[in-house]
This record gives structure tokens, C-alpha cells and sequence, in this order.
């Protein structure tokens, strides 16, 4: 019998990394948010001196402590990370309440985004 329990517990921990960017069997989809300069970015400063960039930080540290962000990185001059949202309406809506995309300081691509491979990025 304690053998058993054993095993059960190591083929828990075996396939607990499998769920790190699986999509959700729940009413969340994923997203995509490609991130590239728009229209008003002054390309002589940095990313982090634009106008608004404060405010596109705490709006994607916001998403991010929801969990609404699953992964995020640069590449580039773009910016990429994978939101859930119930459906395309609400992705829109969370993009379209980043003031660095109101302002057009950044431009967002937004596309719904399927796992064929699923699995883990870790650094």
C-alpha cells in the first residue's frame, strides 16, 4: 500500500510542469498581443522614457497578478505576451485600456492563439 501512495505522488510531480502553457479546458481563450511602436513613439528615447510608459507598466503588472497574463517577452522592437480572456470582445477591451495604447505610443496585434505543443518555458 505504501508503495502505491509513493507511486501516485511521483507521477503527480512528473506531470505537473505538463500544465504550464496547456490551454485551459475553462471558458478562457488565449490571445496574442503583439506590441510594436505606433504612430506618436519618439524613437529618439528609449522604450522606457515614451510617454505613459508608468502607466503600460501598471496596467500589465495588474494583468499579470490576475493571471490574465500567461507568458510575456521582447523581441526586437516588439513586444509579446498571451492573455486569457472569455472571447476576442474582452481581449479587445483589455488592450484598449492601456493608455500607451490609446495614445498611440504602441500599436496591438491582436490574434486568438492555439496550443498544438504544450509545455513549459522556464529561465
Amino acid at each position: 500500500m505504501m508503495i502505491l501512495k509513493y507511486t501516485c505522488f511521483l507521477l503527480v510531480l512528473a506531470w505537473t510542469p505538463i500544465a504550464c502553457i496547456a490551454q485551459e479546458a475553462t471558458e478562457s481563450k488565449l490571445f496574442t498581443m503583439i506590441y510594436t511602436p505606433g504612430e506618436k513613439w519618439n524613437h529618439a528615447i528609449t522604450f522606457d522614457q515614451q510617454p505613459f510608459f508608468k502607466e503600460h507598466s501598471l496596467h500589465l503588472q495588474k494583468l499579470r497578478k490576475e493571471g490574465r497574463i500567461v507568458i510575456g517577452g521582447r523581441y526586437s522592437d516588439k513586444g509579446f505576451m498571451l492573455l486569457k480572456a472569455k472571447d476576442s470582445l474582452e481581449a479587445d477591451a483589455v488592450v484598449k485600456m492601456d493608455p500607451s495604447v490609446t495614445h498611440q505610443i504602441f500599436e496591438v496585434a491582436l490574434f486568438e492563439f492555439s496550443t498544438f505543443y504544450k509545455g513549459c518555458v522556464e529561465q
